[in-house]
């Protein structure tokens, strides 16, 4: 099967320059495009009537990043808000190695974004971890991840700075196997770690706490082409029913937030065709994508809802070109 790999989160705002300053000043990342899509192109990668502003940002020396997309029109509600934080369906938080946890965290307090919650500290098979979250504009939620070095040389390929590319985006859904089955049918990705914890400090970082709380256990699957490349952390946070709602569709455009992924391919025909055209948002168009250059085109619905926009650029290497 051809490769196909996350090139990061697909942002919906109209506050490019919040999303630029968390992105850049805390996780290091740079610009390495903007530009517009509109007419038969907005249509066929953004659906019916949309048209949009983009700005690509990557993490310097990796095909690694995430993509803005301001929409035209009034700023939509976004996928999440407070109540629905914790719901399933929809992408969730962004994740980030920081090989000096304390540093990080100082860092990105400096810089104008200080920690969200409560850390987290809890323990894997593999050893001690530490994570904490710093919200962006939108409800969007990133996160720092800290745990044995050694772990992390096969999960993150930029390991020598505050934080690394994006190592993953999580996703709680209600029905794993169908979105799972999607992800190893059309993209030939496969289960590169699993994991499973009860922990407190786990739980009141996510606001689940108090005398009467009990912690809740966390289990997950990550899906990807490969550990040392950005892929799905699919997790079920065993919330009770009343707090385990449900977003599912609600990842559509406008909305603001953490709306989809951006997917880099070197076969989007054999993508297509293995999607099947239920899943297509529309045609294949030929694009001048900002940050990738001339590419081959579409958006993928997963069975979840969020868009998936596949490109293949015709010339890969211009992305990491565009760092200079």
């Amino acid at each position: 099967m051809s490769a196909s790999w996350i090139y990061g989160p697909l942002i919906s705002t109209d506050d490019f320059a919040g999303h630029a300053a968390l992105l850049g000043r805390t996780y290091g990342m740079a610009p390495r495009g903007a530009g517009r899509l509109g007419g038969a192109d907005a249509e066929a990668l953004l659906g019916e009537g949309f048209a949009a502003d983009l700005q690509v940002l990557g993490t310097p020396g990796v095909t690694a990043g995430a993509v803005l997309c301001r929409f035209d029109g009034p700023p939509a509600p976004p996928v999440r808000d407070e109540e629905s934080r914790l719901f399933r369906d929809a992408f969730r938080v962004i994740d980030f190695y920081a090989p000096d946890f304390a540093a990080a965290l100082e860092h990105s307090a400096a810089a104008g974004f200080p920690m969200h919650t409560k850390e987290a500290s809890y323990e894997l098979a593999e050893g001690s971890f530490r994570e904490a979250h710093v919200e962006a504009p939108d409800n969007v939620m990133t996160a720092f991840l800290s745990g044995p070095a050694d772990f992390f040389t096969e999960f993150a390929q930029v390991r020598d700075r505050i934080a690394s590319e994006p190592v993953s985006i999580s996703l709680p859904l209600s029905d794993a196997a169908t979105t799972t089955a999607f992800y190893r049918d059309v993209f030939g990705w496969g289960v590169v770690y699993e994991y499973d914890f009860v922990d407190a400090s786990f739980s009141a970082m996510l606001g689940i706490d108090g005398e009467d709380a009990e912690p809740i256990k966390v289990c997950s699957q990550a899906l990807g082409p490969s550990r040392d490349r950005t892929y799905v952390n699919i997790v079920d946070y065993g919330l009770p029913a009343d707090r385990a709602g449900s977003l599912l569709g609600a990842s559509v455009p406008p909305r603001r937030g953490l709306l989809g992924l951006v997917v880099l391919t070197d076969d989007l025909d054999g993508v297509v065709a293995r999607a099947g055209a239920d899943a297509r948002l529309g045609e294949v168009v030929d694009v001048d994508l900002p940050g990738f250059g001339s590419s081959r085109a579409t958006t993928l619905r997963a069975p979840f809802g969020a868009p998936h926009v596949v490109a293949q650029p015709r010339d890969a290497e211009a992305i990491l070109r565009a760092d200079a």
